[in-house]
């Protein structure tokens, strides 16, 4: 393995590793967020004093917000996502063959992933 390869590898590992800690810094911030507001209702009930009804809009909002994402959302994301990875891969395939490939391959996955949530949400209204 060539300097450079280890080092284009090496930078794509740190690029991975980024987007994944903001994704799971933010799923942990979040997370004791809603903890933090239940700690406080359950010590006013503890004290017995009345518990804030603005406190309690506030996690009927964000909790009754459970919906699933429909299959057009995440079909939509998805074709995003390869259509990203198929530019990203063009653009880095002026510098390395290689690269266009292995991109434009891996771009097809989460595109063809995003066509099947599309069909399903066209095909799920139509039946319905």
């Amino acid at each position: 393995m060539s300097s450079e390869s280890i080092e284009s590898s090496l930078q794509f590992f740190l690029l991975m590793s980024f987007l994944a800690a903001v994704v799971l810094g933010s799923q942990y911030f979040q997370g004791r967020r809603r903890a933090r507001i239940h700690e406080t209702i359950e010590l006013a009930i503890r004290q017995g004093q009345p518990v804030p009804p603005e406190l309690l809009e506030l996690l009927a909002r964000r909790e009754g917000n459970t919906k699933p994402p429909s299959d057009l959302r995440w079909g939509l994301i998805a074709v995003s996502v390869g259509v990203g990875l198929a530019i990203f891969g063009q653009i880095m395939g002026s510098i390395d063959a290689e690269a266009r490939t292995a991109l434009t391959g891996a771009a097809a996955i989460p595109g063809c992933i995003g066509v099947a949530g599309i069909l399903l949400h066209l095909l799920g209204r139509k039946s319905s």
